[in-house]
């Protein structure tokens, strides 16, 4: 696969690449488009991404949507414009860092695994998977946890999130949960730290 690495400071009118990295700064005006992108340095993008896998360790700044097979964040991604609407689409997405979608932004993965933190105002999946962790990035977020207006998914577990509403079959609810509403219709645990203000659903309660 052919490699076009960006160092230093440029900008670019968009294009397609096949493996593109970035390890200096890089302004993009108009769509891009790779097989592989990776993020070392900064990516600032006025238009949309379309990538096979997407590894970020770095700063990304995307203000259109965001479209990719895998998505791997160690570092910062922040993917569209307040008040308007944004969109990551993914198969997978791995996140030890942060990842916020500005507006009325969604998230529509089959498979979420977050570690660190994510900011949204929807995410739908099929597993989605978000237990935020104490880090130094806490500093780049007014709130200390990840905060979610709604999470729609099959499996969903959730550790130090607040959401407004949680839908789901088989749901876990940690440590520092805080939830206003939450419909489950198979499995559900609930940690006593959490707090959950209303629960609806045929649903089996499980105490562990």
């Amino acid at each position: 696969m052919q490699r076009t690495d960006f160092d230093g400071i440029l900008s670019i009118a968009g294009g397609t690449y096949e493996h593109l990295t970035i390890d200096g700064i890089c302004n993009c005006s108009g769509n891009l488009i790779a097989q592989e992108i990776d993020v070392d340095g900064i990516l600032n993008v006025d238009a949309n991404v379309e990538t096979g896998k997407f590894d970020c360790d770095g700063v990304a700044n995307i203000k259109g949507n965001m479209r990719a097979d895998v998505v791997e964040v160690d570092g910062y991604v922040n993917i569209g414009r307040k008040a308007t609407s944004s969109k990551l689409e993914a198969s997978e997405i791995h996140c030890r860092g942060a990842i916020t979608c500005l507006g009325s932004g969604e998230i529509n993965a089959d498979f979420i695994d977050a570690e660190g933190f994510i900011n949204a105002a929807e995410i739908v999946g099929e597993k989605v998977v978000i237990k935020s962790q104490t880090s130094i990035l806490m500093k780049w977020f007014a709130n200390k946890w990840s905060k979610v207006d709604v999470i729609e998914a099959t499996t969903i577990e959730l550790t130090g999130v607040t959401a407004k509403v949680v839908n789901g079959h088989d749901i876990t609810i940690g440590e520092d949960c805080v939830i206003d509403k939450l419909d489950c219709s198979g499995k559900l645990v609930i940690h006593p730290s959490a707090t959950i203000k209303e629960i609806t659903g045929d649903h089996v309660r499980i105490t562990t």
